[in-house]
């Protein structure tokens, strides 16, 4: 008899835990809400919803949501949160069971605004749509300069470009708020006829690169699309995101950001069609190209070095004099038309990872040698190079390399048998872990245990292959074809 009531309660908690990780309920162990936060572009609104708290805009890339109290942007909801897709068709808000309905181009899916959960299926509510009266008519807004609203529902800017007016409703005081196709939501008052749009997201959603200077992130990618490109500037302080667009800067004719870099006066953009300087003072641009003396227009990475840029190309080593304002090539034939994928650099040396391996420059002497270890692997296709203190680490097609410069002691990490991974295209690293992005995912080196562990896009990334790694204290961000990813790795309620 006793075994019979252990199978059926061994039956019923294996029962209960099947319906708890079912496909209906969203489950991520051991992550909280918050360890992954994502931005993509957000400018695209589809579908607009309101409960008593907040404003949720469902865009091409999830859903933005504003909080009417402390008139402020909440963090999006993305696929890293459990968002079935954010591609976001329609909206509508559930007061009965304080959870919003989201139509998306991969299904349905609910979240729950209490709890902060996601649950999949169900029949779309279409009769909660928030839907205006057909007979309202826009009437004519102030906007802020460069900017016209036309009551037929679309706005234009100097550029002539045109954005129409895809989805509205009122507030509960009032306030009218839109979304339109292609520059963000914005809300309007009434009484005073004036209408202000915000901006939040990322302007183009493939990112390259990624760079933090004091208060301000910067983010760079590419478009698919002419005309469409640029870059995103985000204050952390102020909360306030930023554009550097294509069409109000003609020196960002390029279509793409391979990397950044800053120093104390300017914010360096490399490009596939030259080198962009940002002066952070004046708030003006200028560009560099093979006619200022580049070996070659793509700009492949950028290291600072006091008063020196050092610049790789596709096609050899540069670097910039700032007190001269001019160019000059590395005219080595060692590395003279060989694609320079990272550079790092100390007080005496800069060091490459490229095409043909990694190479080492005297500064002093300009003497250019291969550098290499006894158990060899740094002698063709080493895409990441990143010094931390004393120590110096690359990353190859199949391993990674960590040297001691003082001690010359060497960390071998060899795929498949030590290294887990594949290959690098990143690297960054702090007193407690190696972070090794790849075109397959993240991995983090436990320097205390020695073990390796792996994240993945069913962890929260948007996206399996990683452009670039920024480390932010308790916290790393993550670049994608698909957006940014913002990862707690350091979170005290979490153990891995």
């Amino acid at each position: 008899m006793k075994k019979v009531i252990i199978i059926i309660l061994l039956s019923l908690i294996v029962f209960l835990l099947s319906l708890f990780f079912s496909s209906n309920s969203y489950c991520k162990p051991p992550y909280y809400p918050g360890d992954w936060i994502s931005y993509t572009v957000l400018r695209y609104v589809t579908s607009i919803a309101r409960d008593f708290n907040y404003i949720y805009f469902g865009t091409t890339g999830g859903i933005s949501r504003y909080d009417f109290f402390a008139d402020s942007w909440l963090e999006p909801l993305t696929e890293s949160d459990g968002l079935l897709d954010n591609r976001v068709e329609l909206l509508a808000y559930d007061a009965s069971g304080n959870q919003l309905w989201i139509k998306t181009y991969s299904g349905i899916c609910r979240y729950n605004i209490s709890f902060g959960d996601f649950s999949y299926g169900g029949d779309f509510p279409y009769q909660l749509v928030h839907r205006d009266s057909s007979n309202f008519s826009f009437p004519s807004f102030f906007m802020d300069f460069g900017y016209s609203f036309y009551p037929e529902g679309y706005i234009t800017d100097i550029y002539l470009n045109r954005y129409k007016v895809t989805d509205y409703l009122f507030d509960q005081w009032g306030g009218l708020w839109i979304g339109t196709w292609g520059l963000n939501a914005g809300v309007a008052s009434l009484r005073y006829s004036e209408l202000k749009m915000f901006s939040i997201g990322l302007y183009n959603e493939d990112v390259n690169a990624l760079l933090r200077d004091g208060n301000n992130l910067w983010f760079g990618g590419r478009t698919y699309y002419y005309g469409d490109f640029g870059i995103t500037r985000y204050n952390r302080k102020e909360g306030k995101w930023g554009y550097f667009d294509s069409n109000s800067l003609k020196e960002l004719s390029s279509r793409e950001v391979t990397c950044m870099e800053k120093d104390s006066h300017y914010v360096w953009i490399g490009t596939t069609s030259g080198l962009l300087r940002y002066d952070k003072k004046k708030d003006s641009w200028k560009a560099y190209n093979t006619f200022k003396g580049l070996w070659n227009d793509q700009v492949t990475s950028l290291k600072a070095d006091e008063n020196i840029l050092w610049i790789g190309t596709s096609w050899g080593l540069n670097f910039y004099l700032p007190k001269r304002d001019s160019i000059v090539r590395v005219k080595d034939d060692q590395i003279k038309g060989v694609h320079i994928y990272s550079i790092e650099k100390d007080s005496h040396f800069v060091w490459m990872g490229t095409e043909k391996g990694a190479f080492q420059l005297n500064k002093a002497s300009s003497e250019l040698i291969r550098f290499n270890i006894p158990e060899g692997s740094l002698g063709f296709w080493v895409k990441a190079v990143f010094k931390y203190k004393d120590e110096l680490w690359f990353g190859t097609t199949d391993a990674v390399l960590g040297v001691n410069l003082k001690t010359k002691d060497r960390k071998v990490y060899q795929s498949p048998v030590t290294y887990p991974g594949s290959e690098v295209t990143k690297i960054v690293c702090d007193d407690e872990n190696i972070w090794v992005g790849t075109i397959l995912g993240v991995w983090r080196l436990d320097r205390k245990r020695g073990l390796w562990k792996g994240y993945f896009k069913e962890d929260g990334l948007l996206e399996n292959n990683i452009q670039d790694l920024l480390l932010d204290g308790d916290y790393i961000f993550f670049s994608t074809q698909r957006g940014i990813t913002r990862f707690y790795w350091n979170s005290p309620y979490r153990i891995e």
